[in-house]
């Protein structure tokens, strides 16, 4: 970890010191992280304290702080991204390797080339690689898959081999026309009629996968400025693809119920915004699955400001308790409302990537188009396998084994961390209080550690003990920090569901000691003054 009592020495004694100073502290504060960044202890996409951290650090005013912040900003020393943090700069306009040629270059300067939405993007991601933990001594709860013990390896072995044995290879070898296989759109309606949902020919897309689905949606829907209304916090890719389009995204907040009904109005009376972006089971981050009667009043809202509603029901298969619900899609009135999105990925295997969308007819020419710019059509192969898969009655087979199984992997998780968590608040008070979700169904669970801490802070604790976990930060719109995280609990046996866990617990530990040696001047500010329930 980087310590900066030794990048900033001496600027607390320059401080005091009237003979010693002979620059404004901002000055001095500057030029210590610029002759860092130099000489290589600070190296490119280092993170920076907040003003806040550095303030209490050094015992100067924040704008102080931030003022010395700025100079490096304005030298092109540190870029800063919302929601984020303060980084070293990946690259510095006019340092050139002492080694480097004096001839002219003449390549293109590609950053120059970018677009801005490209930007954004980039400027979102860039630094999550480090934090997925493909190691192989890495017990990893970041991703969100599947994995290959789950794969229906020998069912779609076996169909395969019957179908080139039945002369029918030539079908997976052909363009299938662009609204989808018709044989799997058959099998599509009949397993979406058993959830109530009407997906008749005008209304029927097959996709590439899920994330298909937002891109054509946001394709027809979003022009550059257009605003688009997420929970906060939500899917991360949803919000790249929204702000790749040059859309603004504003977040309401979500209760145990799902998405606040009241804040979500007031928005609707101010501004008008093209769509609602919501995840109603088990939702991406936090579990959390909306309540009947806050469909029933999403719905409402929506009809009465004339505002679409973009369901994304990526995991509503995988249900293991508590009573079903139903999808915003199959509900009354929402027939010219809601654009149903689901996939069968997650249930099956990842790289299948085929999903449907449900839309209002007026807008299936329009979305067909879309899709066609995006990838022409979709894999032929995959469709054919899965109508024939779907066909012989295999998934709800394969659903009811996968739902037993995640179950188990859920009440793992959640054993442990009661194992392992639950007793640090009655060893040090509510104050390092830690909670998390139990959903009904899903891949995640949402765990908040004490106030004003800081799920980006711990990692360094977690990589030392060999786990990792999706920081929270990035799934938030309103927040820089975050103390939550997301753990996926489907991607490991029981056993180490259980050790990883153990190791998780051990980083936080190690996390909240190092706070509490602290002195209170100068992390007083992590600590919070009390704990509450996320959800």
């Amino acid at each position: 970890m980087t310590n900066w009592l030794d990048i900033l020495a001496g600027i607390n004694e320059e401080k005091g010191s009237t003979a010693l100073r002979s620059q404004p502290l901002y000055v001095l504060i500057h030029n210590r992280i610029k002759e860092a960044i130099d000489d290589g202890r600070l190296p490119a996409d280092t993170k920076l304290p907040t003003n806040r951290e550095l303030a209490n650090l050094l015992k100067v005013d924040r704008s102080t702080a931030a003022r010395a912040y700025a100079e490096l900003a304005n030298e092109g020393c540190i870029e800063s991204f919302v929601g984020r943090g303060t980084f070293v700069a990946s690259s510095r306009p006019g340092r050139n390797d002492p080694f480097e040629s004096t001839e002219p270059d003449n390549s293109i300067s590609w950053p120059d080339k970018f677009s801005r939405a490209s930007q954004t993007v980039y400027e979102m991601l860039r630094l999550e690689q480090a934090n997925i933990g493909w190691q192989q001594e890495v017990i990893s709860f970041a991703g969100g898959i599947p994995t290959d013990e789950s794969y229906p390896h020998k069912d779609f072995e076996r169909i395969l081999e019957k179908l080139i044995a039945a002369g029918r290879s030539a079908e997976m070898y052909q363009y299938s026309p662009n609204e989808g296989l018709p044989a799997l759109r058959k099998e599509v309606r009949k397993h979406l009629a058993k959830q109530g949902i009407d997906a008749s020919d005008d209304k029927l897309l097959i996709l590439g996968g899920s994330q298909q689905g937002l891109d054509v949606v946001a394709n027809i829907l979003l022009d550059p400025g257009d605003l688009v209304v997420v929970e906060d916090p939500t899917y991360l890719w949803a919000t790249c693809n929204f702000k790749s389009r040059g859309a603004r995204c504003t977040a309401v907040p979500l209760d145990d119920q799902g998405i606040r009904i009241d804040i979500l109005e007031a928005i609707l009376q101010r501004q008008r915004p093209k769509f609602i972006y919501v995840i109603p089971n088990f939702q991406n981050p936090t579990g959390i699955t909306m309540s009947y009667e806050r469909r029933r009043q999403l719905l409402l809202l929506a009809n009465q400001y004339q505002v679409p509603i973009l369901e994304d029901n990526f995991v509503g298969d995988l249900r293991y308790d508590g009573e079903s619900l139903p999808s915003l899609r199959a509900m009354p009135g929402s027939e010219n409302l809601v654009i149903h999105l689901g996939t069968f990925s997650k249930a099956l295997c990842p790289a299948l990537r085929l999903g449907w969308l449900v839309a209002p007819p007026e807008t299936m020419p329009r979305l067909v188009i879309a899709k066609r710019s995006s990838n022409l059509t979709t894999n032929s192969i995959s469709q054919v396998i899965l109508a024939e898969f779907l066909k012989e009655g295999l998934y709800e087979q394969h659903l009811a084994t996968i739902r037993n199984t995640y179950r188990a992997r859920r009440d793992a998780m959640l054993r442990a961390l009661h194992k392992e968590l639950f007793i640090l608040a009655d060893q040090q008070g509510d104050r390092t209080r830690i909670t998390w979700s139990r959903p009904h169904g899903g891949m995640f669970i949402w765990l908040k550690l004490p106030d004003g801490l800081s799920s980006r802070e711990l990692l360094p604790y977690a990589q030392r003990e060999g786990v990792a976990y999706a920081p929270g930060d990035v799934c938030f719109l309103s927040q820089e920090q975050s103390e939550c995280l997301r753990l996926c609990f489907i991607q490991l046996d029981e056993a180490n569901i259980a050790k990883g866990v153990k190791r998780l617990g051990k980083a936080i530990r190690s996390y909240l000691e190092d706070v509490s040696n602290k002195s209170l001047s100068n992390r007083s500010h992590l600590m919070g003054t009390g704990s509450h329930s996320f959800i």
